[in-house]
């Protein structure tokens, strides 16, 4: 792996409103508003307790300029596990999943006047949780995810979405396995897929876990490339993946290397993360990560890359938010 000539310069933001903090959540940015909402918790008692998960409906809106967050009006249903997109007209929330299955509902937030309003928009042609998403040239392109909760299948199929049309068409798969739980990033004309967990077969014929470490790139007039393979896996890190500086960032998230604990013991998740470099296709240790999370968004707010909330840990969230500069 190449060096490098950075360092990360990480600002504690407010927690949200909620002392459990969620995982799952979606997020982005409505003129100058950073916006988040959704997501699960386990707010009765904790998952090794036999404490139920629960998703929520609660939208947080933290206004241009502003330091701390307020509650806006809450989704029309609860919902998490998700991608999100930060279009012109507003945060748009994609798929997901909540008490009953996956979903392919999809709604626009948009902040104006001091008020956050949501409006359907078109569904995804199937439902879809744990996929990842980017806007490039004005679409929306959504790659992976599940049909069903519960780890059954991995996609490789991607949709792209018009915001214009309101509707969504078909695009090129990827050429390798379904993932979920991946990192995507865009930088000019080109996506970035990277990492991610798919299936396999596995003993008494139910699917298990494989950590992959490939990464891809798409544009329109090249299609998939195949890219350097990272170092070493990583998973359920904030996406989209943020770009600062020409480089992609992918912070802290799952590095399956924590195995044969249970919820109540286990020490956490890893706190380091990787760059990639498009123009080297190569890769390089980035630093630590002001705080180890994994299943969350990330946003671009106020010159900063913003990771809001995720799990420490299986079972356990975090009400905190972080933003991130480079130096």
């Amino acid at each position: 792996m190449q060096g490098h000539d950075f360092s990360l310069e990480w600002k504690r933001l407010a927690d949200l409103p909620d002392a459990e903090g969620f995982a799952g959540m979606y997020a982005g940015v409505s003129n100058g508003a950073l916006l988040v909402c959704g997501g699960a918790n386990f707010p009765e008692k904790p998952l090794w307790e036999g404490g139920a998960k629960r998703w929520t409906d609660r939208v947080f809106v933290m206004e241009p300029g502003g330091i701390g967050w307020q509650d806006a009006a809450p989704l029309p249903k609860p919902l998490g596990y998700g991608a999100s997109a930060s279009l012109p007209q507003g945060l748009m929330l994609i798929g997901g999943c909540n008490a009953g299955g996956a979903v392919a509902d999809c709604w626009l937030l948009r902040y104006e006047g001091g008020e956050v309003s949501c409006r359907a928009l078109a569904s995804l042609p199937v439902t879809l949780t744990g996929h990842a998403a980017v806007v490039m040239g004005g679409k929306v392109y959504v790659q992976g995810g599940s049909l069903a909760v519960g780890e059954q299948d991995a996609e490789n199929r991607m949709w792209i979405y018009d915001p214009e049309a309101n509707s969504w068409s078909e695009g090129e798969p990827l050429p390798a396995r379904g993932r979920f739980l991946h990192q995507m990033a865009v930088i000019g004309h080109t996506v970035y897929v990277l990492g991610g967990i798919g299936l396999k077969p596995g003993a008494n014929g139910r699917a298990e876990r494989e950590m992959l470490t490939e990464a891809w790139s798409y544009s329109a007039s090249g299609g998939w490339r195949r890219l350097a393979h990272l170092p070493r896996f990583c998973g359920a890190a904030p996406t989209p993946a943020p770009v600062l500086s020409g480089r992609i960032f992918l912070l802290g998230g799952d590095d399956a290397t924590v195995r044969g604990f249970t919820p109540a013991n286990h020490p956490g998740f890893h706190n380091a993360s990787l760059c990639y470099s498009p123009a080297a296709d190569a890769w390089s240790e980035a630093g630590e990560v002001a705080a180890a999370r994994a299943v969350l968004p990330c946003a671009l707010w106020n010159g900063m890359a913003v990771i809001v909330n995720g799990e420490q840990r299986p079972g356990k969230r975090s009400p905190q938010v972080w933003g991130l500069r480079l130096r």
